[in-house]
C-alpha cells in the first residue's frame, strides 16, 4: 500500500463517519459536564472508540472520567490524540472541548483506518478536568504516557489562531492554585466588635496586598482570585473567610517564587488582624508549555495540505494556562489552535458556546482532525522526522529544567 493511499484511507474514514462523530460533540456540547464530572461526555467518546475497534480502559490513572483507547502493535512508533470534554461551570461549553474531543476522536479513527500493515500504535486519551485540578497532572504523574513517542492535540480559537512552528509561539504559563483561608473569631459586630477577630479582613488585606504586587512582576506574570467565602451575616463579625487565587508566570521557578511572596503577603495580613492563616494548594502546578516546534511544523504541512487557512506564527508571551504543560515535560508535544469564529472574541463566554456548535466550528474541526491523523502517518513511515522530534524535545527539556 503507498502512503498517498494510506493517507486518502485516513480522510475518507473521517469523511464517512462525520455524522456520528459530530453527533458525539453535539451530545457533549449539549450536555456540559465540569471537572471530574464528565460521565456521560467521557462515556459517549469512549464508546464510540470502541464501536471503531479500538481497545479502551476507563477510569486510568485513578481518575473515573480518564482513558485511554489503543489501536495497532506494540512495534513501532506509539502517536497519541488527546480529547478534552469538561465545560467550564455556570458557562457551559465557553472553550469549545466538545470540539476538542471531538478532533481527537476523528483523528484516531481516520489514523487506524490506514494502519493495516504498518508497526505502530495509536491511542486516544481522554483526558478529564482540564479547566480545574489538572487531569493531565495526574495522568502524567502516573506515568501514563511515558510510552509515547508524539502527542497532538487543537484547540479551538479565533481568527488569529495558528499552529506554533516558530520559537516563542506555543507559550503556556505555569500556573498554581492557591487557597487561602483564615480563621478568627465571632462576636456582635455591633455589640462587642472588640471581641472578635475579623477573618474577612485578613482575606481582603491579603487581596489588596497582591493588587499591590502586580506594579512589581514581570510582564508574563498573572495574578487573580475570588472571595470564596466571606462570613455569614453583616452584624456577625466573620469568624472564617477563603479565597481562591491562581499564579502564573513564565516559567516555574518564577511562579513559584510568586507563590511565596503571595504567601508572605497573607501572613502578613494575619499579623495585622490576628487571624490564622490556613494556605493550602488543592491540586498540583500546571507546568509551561514546552511546544516541540518540529512537530509542530509536520503538523503545519498537512494542516496546508487539508486546505485549512491558518496565520503564519509569530513569538509572543504566553497569556493562559493548561495542564498540557506536564505532558509536555514527558513526550514531545504540540496543541494547535484553530479558528470557531471568523473574527475575534472574547473565551470563556457564550459567544464561545455558540460558536462551538456552529459550521465553521465543525467544518474546521475536522478539518484540523485529518491534518493531525496524516501527521501520525508521516511520522509513522518517516523514522528520521520522528528523530528530529525526539532530539529536539530532549534539547528543550534539558534547557527548560534548568530554567525551573
Amino acid at each position: 500500500m503507498t502512503s498517498e493511499t494510506r493517507r486518502q484511507l485516513a480522510l475518507d474514514a473521517i469523511d464517512a463517519n462525520y455524522d456520528e462523530l459530530r453527533a458525539v460533540s453535539q451530545y457533549i456540547h449539549d450536555h456540559p459536564e465540569i471537572a471530574l464530572e464528565e460521565v456521560r461526555s467521557s462515556a459517549a467518546a469512549a464508546d464510540v472508540l470502541e464501536g471503531f475497534g479500538f481497545e479502551v480502559e476507563r477510569g486510568i490513572a485513578g481518575l473515573p472520567t480518564a482513558f485511554r483507547a489503543t489501536t495497532g502493535s506494540d512495534d513501532g512508533p506509539h502517536i497519541a490524540f488527546l480529547a478534552e470534554y469538561d465545560a467550564l461551570p455556570g458557562v457551559g461549553h465557553g472553550c469549545g472541548h466538545n470540539l476538542i474531543c471531538l478532533s481527537a476522536l476523528a483523528a484516531g479513527i481516520g489514523a487506524k483506518a490506514a494502519l493495516d500493515g504498518l508497526p505502530a500504535r495509536i491511542t486516544v486519551f481522554g483526558t478529564p478536568a482540564e479547566e480545574a485540578l489538572g487531569g493531565k497532572v495526574i495522568m502524567k504523574d502516573a506515568g501514563v504516557f511515558d510510552d509515547v513517542d508524539a502527542a497532538m492535540g487543537a484547540h479551538p480559537g479565533d481568527a488569529e489562531s495558528v499552529c506554533p512552528t516558530v520559537a516563542g509561539s506555543g507559550e503556556a504559563l505555569a500556573c498554581q492554585g492557591v487557597t487561602i483561608a483564615f480563621h478568627g473569631q465571632a462576636a456582635h459586630a455591633a455589640a462587642d466588635p472588640y471581641n472578635g477577630i475579623n477573618a474577612l479582613d485578613a482575606l481582603i488585606l491579603t487581596y489588596n496586598g497582591i493588587n499591590a504586587l502586580r506594579q512589581h512582576v514581570k510582564s508574563d506574570a498573572r495574578m487573580h482570585g475570588i472571595i470564596v467565602k466571606g462570613g455569614e451575616a453583616a452584624n456577625v463579625i466573620p469568624d472564617y473567610a477563603e479565597g481562591f487565587f491562581f499564579i502564573r508566570a513564565g516559567t516555574q521557578s518564577y511562579m513559584y517564587e510568586l507563590v511565596e511572596q503571595v504567601r508572605k503577603i497573607a501572613e502578613g495580613a494575619a499579623l495585622m488582624t490576628g487571624a490564622t492563616l490556613e494556605y493550602s494548594f488543592p491540586e498540583d502546578a500546571s507546568w509551561d508549555m514546552i511546544t516541540n516546534y518540529s512537530l509542530a511544523s509536520a503538523l503545519k504541512k498537512n494542516i496546508d495540505r487539508v486546505g485549512l487557512e491558518l496565520p503564519e506564527a509569530r513569538a509572543e508571551e504566553g497569556t493562559g494556562s493548561t495542564d498540557w504543560g506536564n505532558v509536555s515535560y514527558a513526550v514531545p508535544s504540540v496543541e494547535t489552535e484553530f479558528p470557531i469564529v471568523a473574527g475575534r472574541c472574547t473565551w470563556h463566554s457564550q459567544d464561545v458556546v455558540d460558536a462551538a456548535e456552529s459550521e465553521l466550528g465543525y467544518g474546521n474541526t475536522f478539518l484540523v482532525a485529518k491534518a493531525m491523523a496524516l501527521t501520525a502517518l508521516d511520522l509513522i513511515e518517516q523514522p528520521e522526522t520522528l528523530a528530529a522530534i525526539k532530539a529536539e524535545f530532549a534539547d528543550s527539556l534539558v534547557q527548560r529544567m534548568a530554567a525551573r
